[in-house]
């Protein structure tokens, strides 16, 4: 059984930090219609869901620490998908 000394303080802090955006893509959709315009959120909830992505991927996997071509490609296509599910989000009807 792992005491608190044991804790990785940093791994639990990125936890947290999931849990929360979680909680505001969910709040998001709750007001859908309500705030702003439903794209808007829709954008948001997409780019909510690529930080988590982003996150997980370099702190989780350990990404965060491998070379640098390897970092540099996983951003660019996190980038190049979420900008195109954006991009699809307001050009289609």
């Amino acid at each position: 059984m792992k005491t608190l000394a044991n804790v990785d303080f940093g791994l639990l802090r990125l936890w947290v930090v999931l849990i929360l955006i979680t909680v505001a893509s969910l709040e998001s959709v709750r007001l859908k219609g309500h705030v702003i315009d439903e794209r808007l959120q829709g954008a948001a909830v997409i780019i909510l869901a690529f930080i988590k992505v982003r996150l997980i991927i370099l702190d989780f996997m350990e990404i965060r620490h491998a070379p640098v071509p390897l970092r540099v490609a996983l951003e660019a296509w996190m980038g190049v998908i979420c900008a195109a599910l954006i991009t699809l989000l307001f050009y289609t009807p």
